[in-house]
């Protein structure tokens, strides 16, 4: 999914309060987004890899230099917000047919509960940590 792709997938979770942000690494952005994996459709889940369901979340991060998608190396955690244990984030990469780079990751969600995450960069030997939190929960 591209920068426009991401803008809508945002959009299509308004009602849902979403993990939309945007940061800058010397002159790379990177865009993540955090989501329930039952927003997505089951042949975008089929087409990704993901798994579909009302329990998991989904965590989403890209990264473009001058309009063009590029690959890093990126790890990260999770834990409820009053945590204090991380648990390990597993991303995978994944190109779409018009060679857009996107990192997945998936959670178990509980109801309605505030996440934080951290996630781990490394773009051209440059680190960078992102931390930030988002309720994520199902509209049932």
């Amino acid at each position: 999914m591209g920068r426009i792709a991401l803008i809508l997938l945002s959009m299509c979770f308004a009602v849902q309060a979403i993990a939309a942000g945007t940061t800058q690494v010397g002159d790379t952005v990177v865009n993540y987004n955090a989501f329930m994996t039952n927003f997505l459709s089951p042949d975008i889940t089929t087409r990704y890899g993901l798994q579909r369901s009302d329990q998991l979340g989904a965590l989403n991060v890209n990264l473009s230099r001058a309009d063009q998608k590029i690959a890093s190396t990126i790890k990260g955690t999770y834990h409820l917000n009053g945590e204090k244990k991380p648990r390990p984030l597993t991303f995978r990469q994944v190109i779409n047919d018009q060679g857009a780079i996107d990192y997945f990751a998936q959670f178990p969600v509980q109801p309605a509960k505030v996440y934080v995450f951290n996630i781990e960069l490394k773009i051209n030997g440059e680190s960078k940590a992102i931390e930030f939190s988002q309720e994520v929960a199902s509209l049932q």
